[in-house]
């Protein structure tokens, strides 16, 4: 019996990566068949060879593939997490700007009315001063007024009882310019 060695290539896959690898196996010859001619074996050979680069190829191209559509799907969900993102910061910074402006408005208003409150207030108290002040010229003219009454009235009443009072030496220098000259002798 005739024994052959035949060149076989085994397939493997190990980390997704299919990796061949050839052993050498010796078979008995079948007897009654012809042998293949050397060119017809190396033939064979490069066809295996060709199917095996194609079959590398092909899973090249397809893992390739796979990763072009996972980095795709990646950046569209980057893409998308980057469009919420921004447009929840620009919802955010409309609401900050709105509150701001809100809180600015509020505060000019504030001061607006305690501007107008101290006005207000400066107001009615100076009224209230000017009001004093006439009262007080009032009372001041009526005091003045009653003073001299009562003193023209105690002037007669010791003039009447005492008409000598007038002839007191010195007396004339003391009355001159008061109430004696506004009444004079009765």
């Amino acid at each position: 019996m005739i024994m052959e060695t035949e060149v076989m290539l085994h397939r493997r896959e190990a980390d997704g990566v299919t990796v061949y690898q050839a052993s050498t196996a010796h078979q008995p010859a079948p007897d009654p068949e012809p042998q293949p001619a050397p060119s017809d074996r190396a033939i064979a050979i490069l066809a295996l060879a060709q199917r095996t680069a194609d079959d590398h190829v092909a899973e090249a191209q397809a893992r390739a593939d796979r990763i072009l559509t996972e980095a795709q799907t990646y950046a569209d969900e980057v893409r998308t997490e980057a469009d919420r993102l921004l447009s929840d910061a620009r919802a955010e910074a409309e609401r900050i700007v709105s509150n701001g402006s809100v809180y600015a408005e509020q505060l000019r208003l504030q001061a607006q009315q305690r501007y107008e409150d101290a006005v207000g207030g400066l107001s009615i108290k100076r009224e209230a001063l000017q009001r004093q002040v006439e009262n007080l010229a009032v009372f001041d003219h009526d005091f003045r007024h009653r003073i001299t009454l009562f003193l023209q009235s105690q002037l007669r009443a010791l003039w009447a009882e005492h008409p000598q009072a007038m002839d007191v030496p010195g007396m004339g220098e003391q009355l001159s310019g008061g109430f004696a000259d506004e009444i004079g002798p009765s």
